[in-house]
């Protein structure tokens, strides 16, 4: 199955240009923090699948992605899935919008970001299989999800 990015949504601004392959693991970015250091799965060779909305200001998702970074849980991840992140189009915070905090804590990461899909909160989220083989790919946009193997009982 693949998805496309929706142009209008504020995460496509915060690409990095690539192309990964990984089993895409993630969620909600609180979520994600929380587990930092007490039983986040190993991310290494994954592609992350990050969303969030706005019940949290701008220095939070600063924090949480500083949380993750800091503690090692996203060394050796392969790319970045950035999802719905609803009520901050319009926020600012000290002249920083949510695209900036993105940019400023996921570029220097050094793997592709893919932002605009549909996953997370919002109205009409769409589900997404996590653990299953993904990939991205800016240049056209697109996470494409292998279906899960069946074993002999499936």
């Amino acid at each position: 199955m693949t998805h496309h990015r929706h142009p209008r949504l504020l995460s496509v601004a915060a690409e990095v240009p690539g192309h990964a392959r990984g089993h895409l693991l993630g969620g909600w970015l609180s979520a994600l923090a929380g587990l930092a250091g007490a039983g986040l799965p190993d991310l290494t060779g994954a592609i992350l699948l990050i969303e969030a909305e706005r019940t949290i200001g701008l220095g939070q998702v600063d924090r949480q992605l500083t949380q993750l970074i800091r503690s090692g849980a996203l060394d050796g991840l392969w790319g970045i899935v950035l999802g719905r992140f609803p009520g901050f189009e319009d926020y600012t915070d000290r002249g920083w919008n949510l695209v900036d905090v993105l940019r400023d804590r996921l570029t220097p990461l050094g793997v592709p970001v893919l932002g605009g899909l549909e996953f997370g909160h919002g109205p009409d989220p769409h589900a997404v299989a996590l653990g299953t083989m993904a990939e991205l790919d800016t240049a056209s946009g697109t996470l494409t999800l292998r279906p899960p193997a069946h074993d002999r009982y499936g």
